[in-house]
């Protein structure tokens, strides 16, 4: 599609802008009622565990234990917005904590060349995927659920099936590090203060565009962000600062952030996963577009598994195992349909957030791990329970 036509398209129509508004809306609640059902959590865990659960040291803890599904869970949520899904994940993270072990152990490489290697295998990992939805037309499904099984045994043949270990404690810093807690306290508290003035020049935004936000959802976003900022700052401030890997999420989800809120690419992503027909004669470069996703799905696959090998200081057989039902199971929580056209990488990274939460309190308490897995069985089939009612009753289907 040419620029000239590009502008002279006319806008949006106001039934299109309202469904925006609707999704932002229930995008909102959906991030309240994940806040509310964290704090409910996180009090009962900390009753049951006779005060264990809700320290600094736990909450610190449970964030960099959440940090690499975090990451992985807001890249499978892009896919999902388009309609597609990646089941080879686990697979994909562990051969390329497998690349990122081999660099370290056998060839000596050091901390960043060994990062960015790493990156490029994920990249052509997930070009190889995209070639096969994009160009051969087989379903993702059918392409992912291949790599699930192909990664892993590539990794398996080229180690035997063995440990890698040790890495170098730069390297290992990347995920175990922690900053200063008097910076990270600082840097939570500047955070929220930017948080805040951007929230409310995006008020003043929207009233001057006449779709005002409403004095009560600014209310409640202002209050989330304080709430939020003061508990992280509770956290961060009271044992060793802010985990590297945490800051590894803030990188990456502010990066998808902008690309799905502020880009052509997210705007193309939405309408694909809301009506692909429609965005194909909208001028949507379909095939590109999927393609894109996938390779930005693949550069994921190196930044998690670069974090899994420098949190265990080696690589095992069993890194990654479940990682993809996570990382789905994450995005569905935190509000992304498997029907394609609604999610947000907030709500992916809550996700993953709230999933953490029930494991590490659930590990707190000696819960069996089969008992764990029923459980996040559960919640998964619940969360997808409610967004089934949601479509139904089309609350949030733009």
């Amino acid at each position: 599609m040419s620029e000239r036509e590009a502008v002279s398209r006319p806008s949006p129509a106001p039934g299109r802008q309202g469904a925006m508004r609707r999704l932002g809306q229930v995008a909102d609640l959906r991030v309240l009622s994940m806040l509310l059902v964290f704090i409910v959590l996180c009090a009962a865990f900390h009753i049951w565990s006779n005060g264990i659960f809700f320290t600094p040291r736990n909450l610190s803890l449970l964030l960099r234990q959440a940090s690499i599904i975090a990451v992985i869970s807001a890249g499978v949520s892009i896919l999902m917005v388009m309609g597609e899904i990646d089941l080879s994940i686990g697979s994909a993270v562990y051969l390329c904590s497998v690349v990122a072990a081999t660099l370290q152990v056998d060839v000596e490489l050091s901390t960043w060349p060994t990062v960015l290697v790493t990156v490029l295998a994920g990249v052509a990992m997930g070009a190889w995927q995209g070639v096969w939805v994009v160009r051969v037309a087989v379903p993702s499904f059918v392409v992912t659920l291949a790599g699930l099984l192909a990664f892993r045994g590539i990794g398996y043949y080229a180690t035997d099936a063995a440990t890698i270990a040790p890495l170098s404690k730069s390297f290992t810093a990347l995920s175990e590090g922690f900053v200063e807690p008097v910076a990270s306290v600082a840097a939570v508290a500047v955070l929220a203060v930017l948080g805040g003035v951007y929230l409310l020049w995006r008020s003043r935004q929207l009233a001057r565009e006449g779709a005002p936000m409403g004095g009560g959802i600014l209310a409640a976003r202002l209050l989330s962000l304080a709430a939020t900022a003061a508990l992280l700052g509770w956290t961060f401030g009271g044992f060793r600062g802010v985990p590297d890997a945490v800051l590894w999420v803030a990188g990456t989800g502010l990066v998808l952030w902008v690309l799905m809120t502020r880009t052509k690419f997210g705007r193309n992503a939405y309408m694909i996963g809301s009506n692909r027909e429609a965005a194909v004669l909208a001028g949507v470069p379909l095939g590109a577009q999927l393609f894109s996703g996938f390779l930005l799905m693949g550069l994921l696959y190196g930044v998690a598994g670069s974090l899994i090998a420098a949190r265990l200081s080696a690589s095992t057989p069993s890194a990654g195992n479940y990682m993809e039902l996570d990382a789905i199971a994450s995005a569905v929580i935190g509000g992304t349909s498997l029907r394609g056209g609604v999610g947000t990488i907030p709500g992916a990274i809550a996700g993953a957030v709230l999933l953490a939460t029930i494991d590490n309190g659930m590990s707190i308490l000696n819960v069996s791990s089969f008992i764990q897995l029923i459980v996040k069985g559960m919640v998964l089939l619940f969360a997808l329970a409610f967004d089934a009612y949601m479509i139904r009753h089309r609350s949030y289907r733009v």
